[in-house]
């Protein structure tokens, strides 16, 4: 694990999230994202200056596309690798850190969405890594 969570107390209450349908984050494993749309690149920058945390998160029917609802449950990923593109794109990898459940979505200031994150029921995936079996 790439980081020194061990509790969900260690963890944020409060996180950027990504909805994003068709791309799911998993403790452990990695997500590599290319990212373009303003709002998520001003979200990369707020992460990578602070502790580099960003929930995954699939939306479910209804809301509006600029606005999509979200799923009740999702991943935090740790931004483990980082690259900026030429024409302004960045190209990361989240590492799952921990499933939560989506708590209050707060009014921001900022242009991506943020949400309370609950962690207490998924605890067990700060701990090591199980082997899949074959």
């Amino acid at each position: 694990m790439p980081s020194g969570y061990r509790r969900a107390a260690d963890l944020p209450q409060v996180i950027p999230v990504f909805p994003l349908d068709g791309a799911l984050l998993l403790p452990h494993a990695d997500l590599p994202l290319q990212i373009f749309e303003p709002r998520y690149l001003n979200m990369v920058d707020d992460a990578m200056a602070g502790d580099r945390l960003i929930g995954m998160v699939q939306t479910r029917a209804g809301g509006d596309r600029a606005r999509p609802n979200l799923a009740n449950v999702g991943c935090v990923g740790r931004i483990t690798s980082y690259a900026e593109t030429s024409d302004g794109r960045y190209l990361i990898t989240l590492t799952g850190v921990c499933r939560f459940n989506v708590g209050q979505e707060l009014s921001a200031r900022t242009p991506y969405r943020q949400a309370r994150a609950e962690y207490a029921p998924y605890e067990a995936d700060l701990g090591p890594a199980t082997p899949s079996p074959l």
